[in-house]
């Protein structure tokens, strides 16, 4: 097996791991598996033999985006209902604030 064939092996076995994590909302282990993954995404872009024959890898190459892309949006998924628990916690501090101002203890 060549090096740009192990490198590719463990950006796709790396890119999955950072999907199952997604989809156990662990971020801060999202984040390191994705700064391990990182030198093996360089290194294949960098590869003479990436660069010569890129449809021979194209399979794996599209896995990878694949899984980036889905972990990406259960990403945005969350950050969206984070978002709006944020909102929701706003309401009910002004609502707090407001029946205090206006009770008669």
């Amino acid at each position: 097996m060549s090096q740009l064939q192990k490198n590719l092996t463990q950006a796709l076995e790396l890119s999955q791991r950072i999907f199952d994590l997604a989809q156990d909302s662990a971020w801060s282990d999202m984040e390191q598996a994705d700064r391990q993954r990182r030198p093996f995404l360089e290194s294949i872009f960098n590869d003479r033999e990436f660069k010569l024959k890129p449809g021979d890898y194209e399979s794996q190459m599209r896995q990878i985006v694949a899984l980036n892309e889905q972990a990406l949006a259960l990403c945005a998924e969350a950050r969206g209902e984070l978002s709006k628990q944020g909102r929701n916690l706003k309401l009910g501090r002004q609502a707090l604030s407001a029946y205090k101002n206006n009770s008669f203890d």
